[in-house]
């Protein structure tokens, strides 16, 4: 079975097209549910403003992809040739490499944005729940989540995090310089949003509208950090009355057309508005960009920022650049000794489990040590696993009637056993 991702981000393709292969999160188990309906084993979808991925196990990999191209070119009825030319491929190695490193941050667009994390999760989590995973990519998750921790406890790649939304209000600083006079309509009450408000606050402004489909979701946006909720009906006349307009929603549609804001302009008496936003699907028609004094700015345009930020991080990029090939190195051991010797993989496993619940038993007791300590503590308590686990493993490849003699030792329960016979027909 071989591990292979499948997908573009913002490095491959542009929002335009970002946004035509978008998977809102509603939708995400019905594309699972025809991926398995394809005879694809294990998958899982990620799809955010910045990538949307489908990871997947098979034993057939190039007729696997060519299924999963066109239920995609039929899904989103997109040209075969344009899914091509903005998508990659990666199997094995690179597979996990590239997984390993977007739930870092090391693959973002802003480097070191703690959101993709919890993303990460989510498509996890929605696997799981739709039930298209299983013990390859169960195994591959829980991996990258203590990978994704270790870059972020051992390297300072997430201080100080920066976020999309972060940059947004950057840009925002930089048109108007002090924003503390200007007012601000933000639209959509997601996580983005929520992040873009404390900046704001951060920044001083008093004049912070927002604006949400639901007006719950806008009342306690602004009840939990500021500005004052509308609901959302009251757009047009909003948007008369700021300087500057955030969208992130999670719209299938644009929300605000050339006709709309061609209207707004005749009563601002064509007094600029600027609008960032940073939803994909985009909130903001392109052509918007093309009426006079009104200057719109999309997901994209942050990319110069960002390339600032990711000469700050540099240093701290490298040093969880050669965690994440460390990680690589252990988790490629794991796939082939589990491929010789399921029996192998399960005593490994089982003495891991019982060492990280002991260690974080005993590191919760030692709230005063600093993190070289605490590391210290579990490089020696891996190493000791290790001593204790290496004759038996030896034993297992040496004497194959060993492994019952194995199991009984290492106290297998049932659903341990049941598991273990599962693989071994599947091997």
């Amino acid at each position: 079975m071989q591990i292979v991702v499948f997908g573009l981000n913002h490095n491959t393709a542009p929002v335009e097209i970002r946004e035509r292969l978008f998977l809102a999160e509603s939708q995400i188990p019905q594309m699972l549910n025809a991926l398995q309906d394809k005879s694809i084993g294990e998958s899982a979808v990620l799809s955010t403003c910045n990538r949307t991925e489908i990871y997947f196990c098979t034993g057939q990999a190039d007729e696997s992809l060519a299924m999963i191209k066109d239920l995609l070119v039929k899904y989103f009825d997109i040209d075969s040739k344009v899914l091509e030319g903005y998508t990659y491929t990666f199997k094995d190695e690179s597979s996990y490499r590239h997984l390993f490193l977007v739930a870092s941050g090391l693959d973002s667009m802003v480097v070191g944005e703690p959101q993709i994390f919890g993303q990460v999760k989510d498509a996890y989590r929605i696997a799981v729940h739709s039930k298209t995973t299983g013990y390859l990519l169960n195994k591959l998750f829980h991996k990258t989540f203590n990978v994704a921790k270790r870059v972020r406890s051992e390297t300072r790649i997430g201080y100080n995090p920066v976020s999309i939304s972060s940059m947004a209000i950057e840009l925002s600083k930089r048109i108007f310089g002090d924003l503390r006079n200007r007012k601000v309509l933000v639209i959509g009450a997601g996580e983005m949003s929520e992040t873009a408000l404390k900046h704001l606050k951060k920044e001083g402004l008093s004049d912070i509208f927002i604006i949400n489909r639901t007006f719950g979701n806008a009342k306690k946006l602004a009840e939990d950090i500021a500005g004052i909720p509308y609901p959302f009906e009251a757009m047009p006349d909003l948007l008369g009355q700021v300087d500057m307009v955030l969208a992130s929603t999670g719209a299938e549609r644009p929300l605000i057309g050339p006709g709309l804001v061609l209207q707004i302009m005749k009563r601002r008496k064509n007094r600029p508005l600027f609008i960032v936003d940073i939803a994909v699907p985009r909130d903001v028609e392109p052509s918007v960009n093309d009426i006079e004094n009104v200057y719109l700015y999309d997901i994209d345009d942050l990319k110069d920022l960002s390339q600032k930020h990711l000469s700050d991080r540099l240093k701290e990029s490298e040093r969880a650049l050669r965690i994440v090939d460390e990680e690589v190195k252990k988790f490629s051991s794991w796939l082939r000794q589990s491929e010789k010797n399921p029996l192998i993989a399960y005593v490994i496993d089982k003495a891991e489990a019982i060492r990280s619940k002991e260690f974080k038993k005993a590191s919760q007791k030692l709230k005063n040590a600093d993190e070289e300590t605490i590391r210290n503590i579990e490089t020696l308590t891996k190493a000791i696993v290790n001593k204790l686990i290496h004759p038996h493993v030896a034993l297992i490849k040496q004497d194959s009637e060993a492994s019952e003699t194995i199991k009984r030792l290492f106290t297998f329960e049932e659903e341990d056993e049941k598991d273990l016979d599962d693989r071994n027909e599947r091997q």
